[in-house]
């Protein structure tokens, strides 16, 4: 059975290819009811399907949307992708979702292959690297996107003028901070995420904020960085538990650090929290499986994803939101005696 066009719908239903296209698109055009009908009735006789590949090339943007994460397996990004996929489809738009493997040549190169697609959006999931090509690349996609109405929006610090829906880095980094001091700890670690990204480095400078406030001396030993995994926090906290014998916490920048890090901690013989309280940002869905349960701070994932969404098919204006966030209390913890 050939494939129904357009053009055999006009034909059967006996009016212009022009008025099937305003009917199907819903077009602010008026067409006679008895019209619209007769036309609604062949389409479905027909069984005819509109070809949105085609539809695409006569709009200006097409009803995709383009998710680009870092690393798809890490739960972060995934509970981010399940609310941009699942709002995209609610709200009758398909959605791709690009990987880069932390790769910032890979990242540009999903701009390019995706613009090439005239998607409706752009979501970037990961934080920005602090690199002078990558951003000045990115800069220059933005500023196209903005001139010829392609939406994007970012979800972490970019280190450039950007839309975005995202949480306060520095805020979080001085949040978990604050409530290991306030529970009486002041020689505390510090796990940072990759030196060169933007939300890492924020969250380091909310730690040092924390410490400075409280008037504990700020030690440079007893703070390091991994890649955000578990065997990069596996490896850091090896190295710095070799440092800082006398650290009673460990603040880690994200989940998946924390969870590599009490690996470590266990490993040396030491008891979580009895020994060494950890604490982390984030609340991926593995972080209430930990032993003990690992107390963190809560990031929206799942609702930042739909929101990014809503902003690139629902709001005209440039959007600035910073998300909530608050301390998910666990068993990670430990209160020092006065």
């Amino acid at each position: 059975m050939k494939n129904v066009s357009i053009v055999d719908v006009a034909k059967q239903a006996g009016v212009s290819v022009t008025t099937v296209s305003r009917i199907i698109n819903n077009v602010n055009y008026p067409v006679a009811a008895s019209t619209r009908e007769k036309v609604l009735k062949v389409i479905d006789e027909l069984q005819y399907t509109p070809n949105k590949a085609a539809q695409g090339l006569k709009r200006k943007f097409s009803d995709i949307i383009g998710l680009i994460v870092r690393d798809v397996s890490d739960s972060y990004f995934g509970e981010i992708a399940n609310g941009v996929t699942n709002r995209a489809s609610e709200l009758g738009y398909l959605s791709f979702v690009c990987n880069t493997g932390r790769n910032p040549e890979d990242e540009l190169r999903y701009h390019y292959h995706l613009w090439q697609h005239r998607v409706k959006g752009i979501i970037l999931a990961g934080g920005g690297f602090d690199q002078l090509d990558y951003k000045e690349k990115l800069e220059n996609q933005v500023v196209r996107y903005e001139k010829y109405g392609l939406k994007i929006v970012s979800l972490a610090p970019q280190g450039i003028q950007i839309p975005y829906v995202m949480i306060n880095d520095f805020d979080a980094g001085r949040k978990v901070t604050e409530y290991l001091i306030q529970r009486g700890h002041t020689k505390i670690g510090f796990i940072g995420g990759p030196q060169k990204i933007f939300a890492s480095m924020e969250r380091l400078k909310g730690f040092k904020a924390a410490i400075d406030a409280a008037g504990i001396e700020y030690n440079k030993k007893y703070i390091t960085s991994s890649e955000f995994s578990q065997k990069g926090g596996y490896d850091a906290c090896k190295s710095l538990m070799s440092k800082g014998k006398e650290l009673t916490a460990i603040c880690c920048a994200n989940d998946n650090i924390a969870i590599g890090a009490m690996s470590a901690v266990r490993e040396h013989g030491l008891s979580i929290p009895k020994d060494i309280s950890v604490i982390s940002i984030g609340d991926i869905k593995d972080a209430k499986y930990t032993n003990p349960p690992l107390t963190t701070l809560t990031i929206p994932h799942y609702e930042m994803g739909q929101m990014a969404v809503d902003v690139i098919t629902q709001w005209k204006e440039k959007v600035e939101i910073t998300l909530s966030t608050s301390i998910f209390e666990r068993e990670s913890v430990r209160v020092l005696n006065n």
